[in-house]
């Protein structure tokens, strides 16, 4: 087996030119060894072949490093090493957009700005049968009566229970 093409095994297209490389996806990182500088940039999509398969590549960083394959598993004397991000993953994995809200002034004891938020409000059950109590809704009055009445709900509050209904 040639050991260069295992050192290599993929091969990558930088502005019209093909090269060997090493894709390691754990790092995000190809190298790829020459003898005269391939004509890349940060930005610049690249398209990296890998058995049937080809993907897009987007230059995050990179550098050129003289010497850097000390001619091992290569005869190019030179590595380019690029840090990249798969565009080619990109389109199936989760959205993650977020929006910003530009809001002048906001009042209220209870207020909730943004997407997939939870908002948890307690009150007292002795505050929710005064505001009851106060309100004109005969409805609410006698459901907060009936559940009150409950003997599993008398039971949890106990002797306070007396207390709230003299208060309907």
């Amino acid at each position: 087996m040639d050991f260069d093409a295992m050192a290599f095994p993929e091969k990558v297209t930088i502005s019209g030119s093909e090269y060997e490389a090493a894709r390691n996806r754990s790092t995000g990182q190809v190298n790829i060894p020459y003898t005269n500088a391939p004509d890349a940039d940060i930005g610049d999509v690249i398209t990296l072949k890998t058995g049937p398969r080809e993907m897009s590549l987007k230059i995050l960083d990179l550098s050129f490093i003289e010497g850097g394959t000390l001619n091992i598993g290569t005869n190019h004397p030179h590595l380019l090493q690029l840090t990249v991000e798969n565009l080619t993953s990109a389109t199936h994995k989760p959205s993650t957009q977020s929006s910003t809200f530009n809001i002048g002034n906001i009042t209220g004891e209870q207020v909730q700005v943004g997407n997939q938020n939870n908002q948890t409000v307690n009150i007292s059950i002795q505050h929710l049968t005064e505001k009851i109590a106060q309100s004109s809704d005969p409805e609410a009055k006698s459901l907060l009566r009936k559940l009150l009445e409950n003997s599993t709900v008398g039971s949890l509050i106990g002797a306070g229970v007396s207390v709230l209904l003299g208060k309907l």
